[in-house]
């Protein structure tokens, strides 16, 4: 009897070892900055200063993964892309930014369409030697980029871009239809749910054990 209170009471410890574990990675700390910003400069001069000015669609954004995070973290949003007035751009292009507006990142939604000024990542000093996976390209909530139905200013100075017909026209892909919306956001979350998947088993089991203990003391007693 003696043996088997210890061992129940060692799985119970266990058991709640594994809750306080299970509760902190599910509870992600942030660290969170203030963003202050000037006003943004004229869209001539605005795109002067830019690597690449292009309107798109965004068709998927790729959130840091971790259990502690920054808001200045930086996140990947994919866009298609339509007219572009600066910048040696294809069909497609990454950008990066902060994933928070608290970090003055630009929060990005997927199938919205924006007018973005985009800096080279490595003049904005953005770009971690080695990582290969970085964007080559970064905006901000300070850039003058915006929803593209709020850049009437910028679209009456620029003028009609190029290699994406007028700028006032929805961005195309080769087939002539509208970019679809296939985003991988779920890139970033499909880990949790590998280790609720994983955490939940390890509570039945020991659940299980529980009750098989419990049976076996009360079959001792009879």
């Amino acid at each position: 009897m003696v043996v088997i209170r210890r061992i129940r009471g060692v799985l119970l410890m266990s058991l709640c070892a594994l809750l306080v574990f299970m509760l902190m990675l599910t509870v992600r700390p942030q660290v969170t900055y203030a963003c202050s910003c000037v006003v943004p400069a004229p869209p001539l001069e605005a795109m002067e200063d830019a690597a690449a000015v292009f309107e798109g669609t965004v068709i998927s954004i790729t959130k840091p993964f971790g259990i502690i995070q920054s808001s200045a973290d930086p996140m990947q949003v994919t866009f298609q892309v339509g007219a572009r007035w600066k910048g040696d751009l294809g069909d497609q292009v990454t950008v990066s930014t902060a994933q928070s507006g608290d970090s003055c990142g630009f929060e990005f939604a997927k199938g919205e369409r924006y007018m973005v000024y985009a800096r080279g990542a490595e003049a904005d000093g953005s770009i971690a030697k080695g990582n290969e996976e970085q964007s080559e390209f970064t905006t901000s909530l300070c850039s003058r980029t915006a929803l593209y139905t709020d850049a009437q200013e910028d679209l009456n100075e620029l003028g009609p871009g190029n290699g994406g017909g007028s700028p006032t026209a929805p961005p195309e892909n080769a087939e002539g239809v509208g970019p679809s919306v296939t985003g991988d956001n779920h890139s970033a979350t499909a880990p949790w749910v590998l280790y609720v998947g994983l955490g939940a088993g390890i509570v039945i089991l020991i659940a299980l054990i529980l009750i098989w203990q419990r049976r076996q003391s009360n079959k001792s007693r009879k």
